[in-house]
């Protein structure tokens, strides 16, 4: 009766979403692919908090934008519970990247094997221990995460409810209208774990995780599932028949072997993010162009950065153009021309050229000079920037200025301190005890001793 119930609450912007509102109308989307430049695709989170105007800017000039796990301070916390809301607070920020530009492919990321403490879904999976992998002791599967406890539960795959509620996760965050798709991490990766399950547990794990993939695809229809490391066969075969239309080569080098898994995923019929870890380099961005076809996207930077700024090169810039034709391969160097450019690479040494483009490309010119900083007030006479308060919250209200929100603080009982985020226009109060964060975007104050006096 228990699983019954639990099924009747999976869809609807119910499971993780409770906070966010839907719209059954909205319809995924794939993202916007063109041979204009490189095709370039956005995946971090700033873990200090929302992200800045000016680099909610940066992340729109992306067609294909993901949002990770660690977005916001409270996934980073020793405090880390369902009560970050981390859906929420992901959905916040692509619903403000959609915003700025509705054809933005927005991704919404979430992890098939961990079960992240820091998801309203974990609430669900602790209040129905059932659903998670048990071993052969009858102990629940507990496996190896960055959490605080260093340590995450696993969903048992092999159950059609739990299959359903992971699919719920994705199209409920669909259903607000500011999400096309999910990335699913650890999607097809061998886990160690296996050899500690019931033969018939573990068979019954692999078949049901292959069939979530199937359905949850079916689920979003043409809205991107990038399963990482899913290239499909034959270098690899959970996701042969499950029609996941993405995947993503998570450290994409200028080597024979990140090409030949690009080179697979084309073969197959997907897109494919290639996340380069070697800053995008000539070679590299040649190892690219030679194995690129249809929906293969570019992309750059680390997990958790603040700054946007990191994922962008100006080679994302230049001029490419159509390919003429496929790649040639002649004894391990490999050929490919485009419309602007010719491109080489050498399997062997892992050097390779693009010839039409002058390397490494000239940085953009320099922003303009932002606002002066502001300027301390008898009322609030300390002000910083880039900085974030944590602990000890009294509220969140509404403020178009920093001004407001530290008169917000002054007329609020027992607050003492405030942070202004200028990129939503949220002024939140804390009492005295709160102290600094690590990083921010946001302008801070403190209150006059006279003032609270």
């Amino acid at each position: 009766k228990k699983m019954a119930a639990l099924r009747t609450m999976l869809l609807g912007c119910g499971v993780g979403l409770a906070a966010v509102a839907c719209s059954d109308a909205y319809t995924p989307r794939p993202p916007r692919f063109s041979w204009d430049t490189i095709p370039a695709f956005f995946h971090s989170s700033n873990a200090s908090g929302p992200y800045s105007d000016a680099a909610l800017m940066e992340i729109a000039k992306f067609p294909m934008v993901t949002v990770e796990k660690f977005q916001g301070p409270c996934a980073h916390s020793r405090t880390i519970s369902p009560a970050c809301h981390q859906e929420k607070v992901i959905i916040d920020v692509l619903q403000k990247v959609k915003a700025l530009n509705s054809n933005i492919s927005t991704i919404f990321y979430y992890n098939s094997v961990l079960d992240f403490p820091q998801y309203e879904l974990h609430a669900t999976m602790l209040a129905n221990p059932g659903l998670m992998l048990h071993d052969k002791t009858g102990a629940a599967v507990q496996t190896r995460c960055p959490a605080p406890s260093g340590q995450c539960d696993v969903f048992d795959f092999g159950q059609p409810a739990v299959r359903a509620l992971f699919i719920a996760e994705c199209v409920n965050a669909t259903q607000t209208g500011y999400v096309d798709g999910c990335f699913v991490d650890r999607a097809v990766d061998p886990q160690g774990f296996m050899s500690s399950l019931d033969p018939a547990v573990a068979s019954a794990y692999m078949a049901g995780r292959t069939q979530m993939l199937k359905d949850l695809q079916t689920a979003v229809g043409a809205g991107p599932i990038v399963g990482n490391h899913a290239w499909g066969p034959p270098l690899e075969l959970i996701s042969a028949n499950t029609g996941v239309n993405f995947c993503m080569i998570e450290g994409f080098r200028n080597n024979a072997a990140s090409l030949v898994q690009l080179m697979t995923a084309v073969k197959n019929g997907r897109g494919c993010q290639a996340h380069d870890v070697t800053g995008l380099s000539e070679s590299s961005v040649a190892a690219f162009l030679i194995g690129a076809g249809h929906n293969s996207f570019l992309g750059l930077g680390s997990w958790d950065a603040g700054d946007p700024s990191t994922h962008r090169s100006p080679v994302f810039d230049l001029p490419l153009g159509n390919p003429v034709a496929d790649a040639v391969n002649a004894s391990g160097v490999w050929t490919r021309s485009f419309d602007h450019v010719n491109v080489t690479f050498n399997e062997a040494s892992g050097q390779g050229t693009v010839d039409g483009w002058v390397w490494p490309p000239a940085p953009p010119p320099p922003a303009p000079p932002g606002p002066a900083p502001p300027q301390p007030t008898a009322m609030c006479p300390v002000i910083t920037t880039d900085c974030s308060w944590q602990h000890f919250d009294l509220k969140t209200v509404g403020a178009k200025t920093w001004e407001d929100c530290c008169a917000s603080c002054h007329g609020a009982t027992n607050c003492t301190k405030w942070v202004f985020h200028d990129s939503s226009l949220q002024c939140k109060l804390h009492a005295s005890g709160a102290n600094a964060g690590v990083g921010g975007t946001a302008i801070c104050g403190q209150m006059s001793p006279q003032i609270l006096s």
